[in-house]
């Protein structure tokens, strides 16, 4: 029974020198992960003490700037340097960050420095506002003479347009003028006395004419020198007018000049 039982044993004791084993190491990461958390967040912690520090140099650095450039334009534009009271800019109190296992460390919060305060003269400020109030009326001032200035622009348009209707209406008065003007020359040339060419006219009597022939409506005439002529109501007898009517019972012809022509005494 000795014999059987000493194998048992013995492959107890080694599984239990094996199982031991496995314990640590698998306690060994552990301790592996707690050493390498312990680094980073000291790591951590001095990279934010690096920043707060070169976050509140930069601010200390802006405060001045603005300090300094406050100072040049205050004494730019005041007459004698105003008395600037300057205030220290206060350095932000940043929380430390606690350290967490496997967590980011917050960021510095840093407050705004405050502007620094300015304290102005009584003189300065009495100077500043008589300039605002000269500005003002020279403002107004510009403005009307503006305003007088658009008058006088429609003034001077008028004025313009006027002598542009005159101009025309002296135009209009000339060309009647020269109208007139040509009348009158015409007038007096009709009025100038014209020579008067003496004209010789040859009197000449007019033939007296006799009846030769008459039927109802028409006549046969004949004349001392032999002419003849043949006449009807409304023919224009030469120096007895028109024939107005013509009587064949009585042998006679009016005419319109009230002479009346009949036969010849030889044919009675």
């Amino acid at each position: 029974m000795a014999d059987t039982g000493g194998p048992n044993d013995q492959y107890k004791d080694q599984y239990n020198d094996e199982y031991q084993f496995n314990d640590l190491d698998a306690l060994t990461p552990e301790g592996q992960e707690t050493v390498t958390e312990e680094t980073t967040v000291s790591k951590r912690r001095n990279l934010a003490g690096t920043n707060i520090r070169r976050n509140a140099l930069i601010v200390v650095g802006l405060v001045v700037l603005a300090m300094i450039i406050y100072k040049f334009l205050g004494s730019y534009f005041s007459e004698r340097r105003l008395p600037v009271k300057t205030v220290t800019a206060v350095t932000p109190i940043t929380p430390k960050p606690t350290p967490a296992p496997q967590s980011i460390a917050p960021t510095p919060v840093i407050q705004p420095a405050m502007p620094p305060t300015q304290t102005v003269d009584p003189q300065t400020e009495q100077k500043l506002s008589a300039l605002e109030v000269s500005q003002q009326n020279m403002r107004s001032e510009v403005a009307s003479i503006s305003n007088q200035l658009g008058g006088i622009n429609s003034n001077v348009n008028t004025l313009a347009n006027q002598i542009t209707q005159l101009n025309q209406t002296l135009a209009a008065l000339n060309a009647k003028i020269d109208a007139q003007a040509h009348e009158i020359e015409k007038l007096m040339a009709y009025a100038r006395p014209k020579k008067v060419h003496a004209v010789v006219r040859k009197i000449t009597t007019a033939p007296k004419y006799y009846i030769q022939a008459v039927i109802p409506g028409r006549a046969w005439l004949i004349a001392q020198n032999g002419a003849t002529l043949t006449v009807r109501e409304g023919t224009v007898v030469p120096g007895y007018g028109t024939v107005k009517f013509i009587d064949p019972l009585q042998g006679r012809i009016i005419t319109s000049s009230g002479q009346i022509i009949r036969f010849s005494q030889d044919d009675s």
